[in-house]
């Protein structure tokens, strides 16, 4: 379980999200796609938010739907965090 804390921008209860085991294959793929959004001037859409947690974790579109979208912002930020740890 990961703890998932609001940024100072952000205002809801921390609460805790059940994250995938990433393999390289899946971190190679998270990656690549914030190097891609963050060369270019535009600004990440909310559905690659989406993709990220639908890479990293098992919930469904229900279930993520359900999440306002700071908490969504926020479950994707947890989920490069965690990927990217040294292990």
């Amino acid at each position: 379980m990961a703890k998932v804390k609001a940024a100072k921008n952000q205002e809801f209860k921390s609460f805790e999200i059940e994250l995938k085991e990433l393999g390289l294959k899946d971190r190679c793929k998270l990656n690549d796609e914030m190097i891609a959004k963050s060369k270019g001037d535009e600004i990440p859409g909310f559905s690659y938010w989406i993709d990220v947690i639908r890479i990293g974790t098992e919930l469904t579109d229900e279930e993520i739907n359900k999440y306002s979208t700071d908490e969504i912002v926020a479950i994707a930020q947890k989920i490069f965090e965690e990927a990217n740890k040294k292990k």
